[in-house]
């Protein structure tokens, strides 16, 4: 029997980060990502009947709304005219700020 890491084809992306998200037409609920890749994610949570909520099970199908809440810290422009940006996440309001 193959272990779970041999199931997957793509790289996981250990994460362990507490988000919210919404489920279906659900309202947004606590959750913990435990690891992304291309082709899937593992979730934590706390309250299965949320998801099962906004799950459709006739489909074996869900869509997630991830919530990300952040504050841009910089920006640099590319030579190509794309920019890559940088997003701080759950700072305090007496924290110093960038920008």
């Amino acid at each position: 029997m193959a272990s779970d890491d041999d199931k997957r084809g793509a790289t996981r992306l250990e994460m362990g980060i507490p988000i919210q998200a919404r489920i279906g037409d659900s309202s947004h609920i606590d959750l913990e990502i435990l690891d992304i890749s291309s082709n899937g994610m593992q979730i934590r949570t706390k309250d299965f009947e949320v998801l099962k909520k906004g799950f459709d099970a006739d489909q074996n199908l869900a869509t997630f709304e991830i919530r990300l809440v952040a504050r841009l810290a910089w920006a640099r422009p590319e030579e190509d005219g794309t920019f890559v940006t940088g997003w701080e996440f759950n700072r305090a309001d007496d924290e110093p700020r960038i920008g």
